[in-house]
């Protein structure tokens, strides 16, 4: 039963971890209410980066929409600066003068660029970026196992105290014999078994929980 429980636990843990670092789109493409004030950008190609109001841009970084998309505007900007990333294309930044109401739009056809360097240049951040997003879901991923381990560690000590329990009943038990004192000795052997069983499940675990977070931190930069 103890196994079946943290084999549970580790299917809901992973579960609920990679449901929440899903990836998911930066775009918004859902049109706005008519009380809100947006910017809407398309570009040619569609699927580009796009990075607001940013200064000394690290394009390894997540951008802060994909588009077409819609950016949500406080009602004091006056202006915004949209930075467009696309591999194979020249790195666009507009300043876009806003109105006091409504929805801005704001359409980009990007220039291809021919530079192999710049290319190649752009590849390597993409690259850097995609490994720092495994980084981070493998430092996420990282707490299911240390979490295992840590409830295997708490059951692991739950059946050693019920080890100790039944032997201290056998010491000082004064019938030696009969059905009683039999389950106790065979209650102590089982509560033996599986505090072995979840020692080396939490030991595992640990060790796991450990690389995959040493692996993460290290791709996370």
């Amino acid at each position: 039963m103890m196994i079946k429980f943290l084999i549970f636990l580790v299917i809901v843990l992973c579960g609920n971890s990679f449901a929440d670092n899903a990836p998911q789109s930066a775009a918004s493409t859902t049109p706005p209410k008519a009380q809100d004030r947006y910017l809407q950008i398309s570009t040619n190609p569609t699927t580009t980066d796009i990075f607001v109001n940013r200064s000394n841009i690290d394009f390894s970084a997540t951008p802060d929409y994909i588009s077409p998309s819609f950016i949500k505007l406080s009602s004091k900007d006056t202006s915004v600066k949209v930075t467009l990333f696309q591999i194979g294309y020249a790195d666009t930044t507009i300043n876009v003068s806003l109105p006091e109401k409504d929805t801005s739009y704001l359409i980009v056809s990007l220039r291809q660029s021919y530079d192999e360097e710049l290319a190649d240049m752009q590849h390597k951040v993409v690259a850097h970026r995609n490994r720092k997003a495994l980084g981070r879901k493998l430092i996420w991923a990282s707490f299911v196992p240390l979490v295992t381990s840590a409830v295997a560690a708490i059951v692991t000590q739950k059946y050693i105290q019920d080890a100790r329990d039944d032997r201290d009943a056998i010491q000082n038990s004064v019938i030696h014999n009969g059905d009683n004192y039999q389950k106790k000795q065979d209650s102590f052997k089982d509560n033996q078994s599986k505090a072995k069983t979840a020692k080396t499940i939490g030991g595992t675990t640990l060790g796991v929980g450990v690389v995959v977070f040493s692996a993460g931190l290290i791709l996370s930069f």
